[in-house]
């Protein structure tokens, strides 16, 4: 059986209608003070705006890492060119700088608004003015033999000592357009 609730007048009497009420409302209106909001809404905020900052220099992170690398491929051209400065390169001594010349041309794929175009073409220009294997034994022939008043073959060696020179000019050039490349790319990473 259920006692009556008249039976228990202390206890009811203690928690009457509008006092329940009453406590109701105070611990929905003072469950958190003011000071715990605005500390959790500034929070809130640094949480949202660090994920966007993380976000952004994370795209901007891809694009400068392959700037980088695209950066040292053109220090690897210039080191090539200097041993090839040093001779009349023949089609054989230009193998490294074709392979060099592949990964340059992807670069100028990835980034149309630096001027690799340039690197590039300046650097099949130079392709084109390498001589034969047998040019360059008669050029060497001449070179070493001071004492030889008569030459078999003038013409080709003409011709090497006019490519040689040409040579020169364009690996002057590619090191020109290389150093306005790498310079653009120290602007945009900022060194």
């Amino acid at each position: 059986m259920v006692p009556c609730i008249a039976s228990f007048p202390l206890q009811n009497a203690a928690y009457t209608c509008g006092n329940s009420l009453a406590q109701a409302g105070s611990s929905a209106g003072g469950g958190f003070s003011g000071t715990f909001t605005w500390a959790a809404l500034i929070a809130g905020i640094g949480i949202v705006s660090g994920i966007l900052v993380t976000a952004v220099y994370r795209r901007r992170d891809k694009p400068a890492k392959q700037l980088e690398q695209d950066y040292g491929v053109l220090d690897k051209v210039v080191v090539e060119l200097d041993k090839l400065a040093d001779k009349t390169a023949t089609k054989d001594d230009v193998k490294e700088l074709k392979e060099l010349l592949s990964i340059v041309k992807q670069a100028a794929r990835r980034f149309s608004k630096i001027p690799f175009q340039t690197v590039v073409a300046t650097i099949e220009t130079y392709e084109k003015t390498t001589i034969t294997e047998e040019c360059a034994r008669n050029l060497a022939k001449v070179l070493t033999n001071k004492k030889a008043k008569v030459l078999t073959d003038k013409k080709s060696v003409d011709e090497a000592l006019k490519l040689s020179r040409e040579q020169g000019a364009r690996i002057t050039e590619i090191r020109t357009a290389i150093h306005d490349v790498q310079r653009i790319i120290d602007r945009l990473l900022r060194r």
